[in-house]
């Protein structure tokens, strides 16, 4: 009895010793493509494999992500490099550890469409016309390179909520607009004009990324990397079995939920300097901040 008492607590010990505890992480994300593999990682278990416990957090807006992050509610979000300038340029310590979306042209997710009924058929006859945006995103920062090679005049229409700009441009209420992926698809299914895309490219203007907070430490970001890793690989060799779940996250219109493509996700990578230099430049001439924010100061 007693060999056996001291086998049972001998075999408790080293069970306790196996399983070190869970390091806690908060991350925030977006109903948007790029956050299948974060999803995909959590719920395949993915992130407990590599030690940690990680919380996912969906908000419904940018605002409320970016509150949260700068609050430090949550330690990681996906965004994108120009909204990393504006958060530093503000003070708050945000890096960027891993580009997500947008390393070629086909994972581009930002269109310029025309009305159903208007008159406008090619980027030139986008001079002199006015174009619906969010100003001082990456909406905005699409549009502009897009139709930098142009030489064109427009003028911008601020709509800030998606939903409410797309019904607009479908009513006709607006002649063109910006829209992302799935709308901008779903809007073409609904009449609209596709005029010029980032994905019609011949290299990637637009991207999102991983950030984290500053303070969050090296080995956690290593580890969910390595997770995200995993998550990006089982995805892009079984996509139709994720198909379900990107439509859920992504929130694909039920009309084209079975021809819309799933991306080749990347695996984790440092943004190159020459997409970051780009946003720089754009917010510099915007004038959306004071003085350059460093790429090395902005990079994990």
């Amino acid at each position: 009895m007693r060999r056996l008492l001291l086998t049972l607590i001998l075999a408790a010990t080293l069970l306790g010793c196996s399983q070190a505890p869970q390091e806690k992480l908060k991350v925030g994300i977006l109903p948007i493509e790029d956050s299948l593999p974060i999803v995909v990682a959590d719920e395949q278990g993915f992130f407990k494999k590599h030690g940690l416990d990680v919380e996912v957090i969906q908000f419904s807006s940018a605002v409320e992500r970016d509150a949260a992050l700068t609050a430090g509610e949550v330690d990681a979000v996906i965004t994108d490099p120009l909204a990393v300038i504006l958060l530093r340029d503000k003070g708050y310590d945000v890096r960027i550890a891993s580009l997500c979306l947008g390393k070629t042209p086909k994972e581009g997710v930002f269109a310029i469409l025309a009305a159903p009924n208007s008159d406008i058929d090619s980027v030139e006859d986008l001079d002199g016309k006015e174009i619906a945006v969010s100003l001082n995103t990456i909406i905005e920062y699409a549009l502009d390179v897009m139709l930098s090679e142009y030489g064109l005049n427009y003028t911008k229409i601020s709509i800030p909520k998606i939903p409410i700009r797309m019904q607009a441009l479908l009513n006709g209420n607006v002649e063109t607009a910006v829209l992302p992926e799935p709308l901008a698809s779903y809007a073409v299914s609904k009449g609209a004009k596709l005029i010029l895309s980032d994905a019609m490219l011949n290299e990637s203007i637009t991207q999102t990324v991983i950030v984290f907070r500053g303070d969050v430490d090296d080995e956690k970001v290593q580890k969910f990397l390595e997770a995200y890793r995993e998550a990006v690989r089982e995805i892009n060799a079984n996509k139709e079995k994720y198909r379900e779940k990107f439509i859920e996250i992504a929130r694909v219109p039920e009309n084209i939920a079975g021809s819309y493509p799933i991306p080749d996700y990347p695996e984790p990578q440092q943004l190159p300097k020459e997409y970051y230099d780009r946003y720089l430049e754009w917010a510099m001439q915007r004038g959306l901040i004071e003085k350059p924010v460093p790429y090395e100061e902005a990079i994990r």
